[in-house]
């Protein structure tokens, strides 16, 4: 019996060893995600999740974004001093998930019952799940500038506010900045 299974062992150690060469990075790819499965897990990806859930979806702030436009803006040659107003077609919004159930009554009538998702982070402190933030449309702009008589200066400006705020060249007014202000 003993010399059997050695005969055997001989065997299958002469067909797996060729095959284990031929497949060896096949072999190491299935023991590193037999390695991640059997650790569960843990590490990087469960602390990634608990700090996009912990973290509340940040607002846009217009006074911020037009500063740094404006600080953009001043950066472009011959443009000078730069003043800058958007205004906003529609306000920035989160879209939250909802549960809903349908259910079926005697009569055929269907009824719908939803709720928000909400998520505990296990110090009674509830939140909703947000599924994403919209951001504002914007509906027009006017680009105060020294200078705005230059027609060079006038179209980069025109072309630099109307692709960053996604609207169109005809809904940007770029002005001569006057001396007083």
């Amino acid at each position: 019996m003993k010399e059997q299974w050695k005969a055997w062992l001989c065997a299958a150690q002469q067909k797996i060893v060729p095959l284990a060469v031929k497949y060896r990075a096949v072999l190491i790819v299935l023991l590193a995600g037999a390695l991640l499965l059997a650790s569960g897990g843990h590490g990087g990806k469960e602390e990634a999740v608990a700090s996009d859930t912990s973290a509340e979806p940040s607002a846009f702030d217009l006074a911020a974004f037009e500063q740094a436009l404006c600080d953009k803006l001043a950066a472009v040659d011959g443009v000078g001093r730069v003043e800058l107003m958007l205004s906003l077609e529609e306000s920035g919004e989160a879209v939250y998930a909802v549960n809903t159930c349908q259910t079926t009554g005697m009569d055929s009538s269907q009824s719908y019952e939803s709720d928000l998702t909400i998520l505990s982070d296990g110090s009674y402190g509830e939140k909703p799940v947000t599924v994403k933030n919209l951001l504002p449309t914007f509906r027009g702009a006017v680009v105060l500038c020294d200078g705005a008589d230059n027609a060079q200066v006038r179209l980069a400006v025109t072309q630099a506010v109307s692709t960053v705020c996604g609207i169109g060249s005809d809904k940007v007014t770029v002005l001569k900045m006057s001396d007083a202000s």
